[in-house]
């Protein structure tokens, strides 16, 4: 039997995120948020209004507010209705859109107010479940990064205008030789004393990847040079550079496209 229940993430490690997991079919009244934010329905349907447009919220859909628009979402029934709300803080929404296009200063708003598309609500699905998941604040803040770039970049232009900087070379240089230390976007941004999101733009810009995500490819491909030696996954995790075996798991799987375990017995010779 379903029961109606609300849980809340939060992380003062994510300061500028809060997500709401719900199954309910409380109705409210029409209300704003200082917060950017996004929401699905992972069960059920929800007429949605945002400034006197209503719209049918169901799956394969993302409604969209900005921050001060007046809107409500709620069950179109008695069926108890299970969604996630993301709150985000427009000063990190800017930073990410900075890094699109160098020219923004301020938050910029989404001129829509639902996106119709399979592929965002699956990941946007998959990004609230990884959050809630038993993953690591390092990877729950690279997935949100992955996830609004690509969302962004659906609504922003493109800044094509984008200087070489030498010192790509010389932090790409400092991973590789560190990634099998707990080094994070901000040691990175000490170190080198750059802004953290500009070193993200460097990174996709040369590589199309996010520095974390880079760090984490060099970690499977030492993975995959100790499972092919014979190296218990217990060991290779902890020397290649992950926090234990479900992290090297987690991560071998999406970059492999298989286990650790299978790895060894089907892949290596």
């Amino acid at each position: 039997m379903n029961k109606i229940f609300t849980k809340i993430y939060s992380n003062k490690k994510l300061p500028f995120l809060q997500l709401r997991y719900s199954n309910s079919n409380k109705h409210y009244k029409k209300h704003f948020h200082s917060s950017f934010s996004l929401g699905i329905n992972k069960e059920g349907l929800s007429i949605y209004t945002n400034q006197n447009k209503k719209f049918i919220l169901d799956k394969n859909r993302l409604s969209i507010m900005n921050p001060y628009e007046l809107h409500s979402c709620n069950s179109c029934g008695s069926t108890l209705n299970k969604y996630y709300m993301m709150y985000l803080d427009t000063s990190w929404c800017s930073k990410i859109q900075k890094i699109i296009n160098n020219r923004i200063s301020k938050f910029v708003a989404v001129d829509k107010k639902i996106l119709e598309s399979k592929e965002f609500y699956n990941r946007f699905l998959n990004l609230c479940e990884f959050i809630y998941g038993d993953n690591s604040i390092e990877d729950k803040e690279n997935e949100l990064i992955e996830f609004f770039l690509d969302f962004f970049a659906l609504y922003l232009k493109k800044d094509g205008e984008f200087k070489t900087d030498k010192r790509f070379e010389e932090i790409k240089a400092f991973i590789d030789k560190n990634y099998k230390e707990n080094i994070t976007l901000k040691d990175i941004s000490d170190s080198f004393d750059l802004n953290e999101y500009y070193i993200i733009r460097l990174f996709k810009k040369h590589l199309n990847i996010t520095p974390h995500s880079y760090l984490l490819n060099l970690r499977v491909n030492h993975a995959r040079v100790c499972l092919k030696e014979g190296m218990s996954i217990v060991e290779t995790a902890l020397e290649s550079g992950f926090y234990d075996q479900s992290h090297l798991h987690r991560n071998f799987l999406n970059f492999v496209a298989t286990t650790p375990k299978e790895y060894q017995l089907n892949f290596v010779q």
